[in-house]
């Protein structure tokens, strides 16, 4: 997963964040999500926290850690547009991060 990381920093120019990745984490750190990130953009860090596959359950979605991990970096690279007390532009934005990240990771497989 680091080499991942490592992967979509760069592709995403995310060079300038200092970013810690979390990937064994339980249901209890995740807040009933697959993947969580608390960030500081003033400081440009972040803290990434993606489940561990053996608590990801029977779901529609198949786990997919790569695409949980670009998921997350996108908050990072929206953050400044997408940190709203407005839910519904919230739940908006979220949806367009998840869509993106299946289109870039896709786009990568394909």
């Amino acid at each position: 997963m680091n080499e991942l990381l490592t992967e979509w920093v760069n592709r995403l120019k995310l060079n300038d964040w200092v970013i810690e990745l979390l990937t064994d984490c339980t249901p209890e750190d995740m807040d009933n999500c697959c993947g969580l990130t608390n960030w500081q953009e003033v400081n440009k860090t972040a803290v990434i926290k993606i489940i561990d596959p053996k608590y990801y359950g029977e779901r529609v979605t198949p786990f997919d850690a790569e695409k949980t991990l670009v998921h997350e970096l996108l908050h990072l690279k929206t953050c400044l547009i997408s940190d709203t007390e407005n839910e519904l532009q919230e739940r908006v934005m979220h949806q367009l991060i998840e869509e993106l990240a299946k289109a870039f990771v896709d786009a990568k497989r394909s």
